[in-house]
């Protein structure tokens, strides 16, 4: 009969609990000088209805140029469609995403801002628009995400974050994943192939491009994966048409599109992190205390993992080189892009007839 070493077990639990009471401990002490006061979380979205981010951006920032006022608002030079609100009462940050045809408001404040009647709310009153509480819970935790990352750049004024634990491993892997990624254009061993399938994905935004003389339309729509790597890349569907009278041989490049190699690394050292504090200050500034690692794991790495290689593979072929694409028909493209930086599509379409165009979109 095999002994069951009980003394062995008990000495490896507590090893996993003192390694979480030094966590605890850092993520305490590393913040006791910053914050002493009663701290709460209030972290709110709203969704504009029937009207793109496009639209809402600028009419926003038009409202914001022609105030004569005290300016509260500040836009972010660094962050796209982000503010800062400030005044002797209220601090908060401000993001909107497209979410299709409509537009969602990402707010992190302190306990003075008031998620039914604010600045932000009077405003989307006073031009008439349709707007209710953002109840997707994949968005508000892609968005909350985003945050942490921008505050633990320093990026959001106002607003600081405590370190990342776990900051010198991911930082290790993305130097290993650049080096690999230099001179080498291409993006995947996984060569182009046609896919014709649905994607049942949500669609976050749809644009469009036209090419009046060469006759090519192109529609890209960009998509949340569901498994973890949301937090670093979306997925992107590119639809060419040929509506010129020749056939057209294509071939699309990227200064640098996210490959499977790159999800799967970022997204590993992430697999395990767990937000055990997520607070906002009640007074300027306002901190957000997380920590870089869990200690319990509900999902196993492993599972993790292959479900997150399952998802994003489909996005991960290589792009299209000499594909044919005859007149009057239209073609596929899926890749992945980077959140924090996507790169448009090059795409070099030469025709029976001896035209060529480049196109970037």
């Amino acid at each position: 009969m095999k002994r069951v070493n009980n003394g062995s077990k008990e000495r490896v639990k507590m090893k996993r609990f003192f390694k979480l009471l030094v966590l605890v401990l850092l993520i305490t002490f590393a913040n006791s000088g910053i914050v002493s006061a009663e701290i709460t979380k209030n972290f709110f979205g709203y969704q504009v209805k029937n009207v793109n981010i496009r639209q809402l951006v600028y009419e926003i920032d038009s409202a914001i140029a022609a105030y004569k006022g005290e300016d509260k608002f500040k836009p972010l030079e660094n962050v796209s469609n982000a503010y800062i609100y400030t005044d002797p009462n209220c601090t908060y940050f401000i993001r909107l995403y497209p979410a299709n045809q409509n537009t969602n408001i990402y707010v992190v404040s302190n306990e003075k801002y008031d998620v039914e009647n604010n600045e932000m709310t009077e405003l989307l009153t006073r031009g008439g628009y349709q707007f209710g509480e953002l109840e997707d819970d994949a968005a508000l935790k892609e968005y909350k995400f985003d945050f942490f990352t921008l505050a633990r750049k320093q990026e959001l004024g106002n607003f600081y974050i405590s370190p990342d634990l776990v900051k010198p491993l991911k930082s290790g892997m993305k130097a290993i994943n650049n080096k690999m990624a230099k001179d080498n254009k291409k993006t995947s061993v996984f060569p182009y192939t046609p896919d014709n399938e649905p994607i049942n994905l949500d669609c976050v935004d749809t644009t469009s491009y036209y090419d009046e003389n060469a006759k090519i339309s192109i529609i890209q729509r960009e998509y949340r994966l569901k498994q973890k790597e949301n937090k670093y890349v979306h997925a992107y569907e590119y639809v060419l048409t040929n509506k010129s009278n020749y056939d057209a041989s294509v071939t699309a490049t990227s200064e640098r599109l996210a490959a499977l190699k790159d999800v799967t690394t970022e997204s590993f050292v992430d697999l395990d992190r767990l937000d055990l504090i997520d607070t906002v200050g009640t007074f300027p500034p306002v901190l957000i205390l997380t920590a870089g690692t869990s200690a319990l794991l509900s999902v196993p790495n492993w599972v993790r993992l292959a479900r997150i290689t399952a998802e994003s593979k489909r996005f991960a072929n290589a792009l299209p080189e000499n594909y044919e694409l005859k007149q009057q028909a239209d073609m596929r493209i899926l890749v992945l892009k980077y959140k924090d930086d996507p790169k448009p599509l090059n795409f070099n379409i030469k025709f029976s007839n001896g035209t060529v165009r480049n196109i970037a979109f």
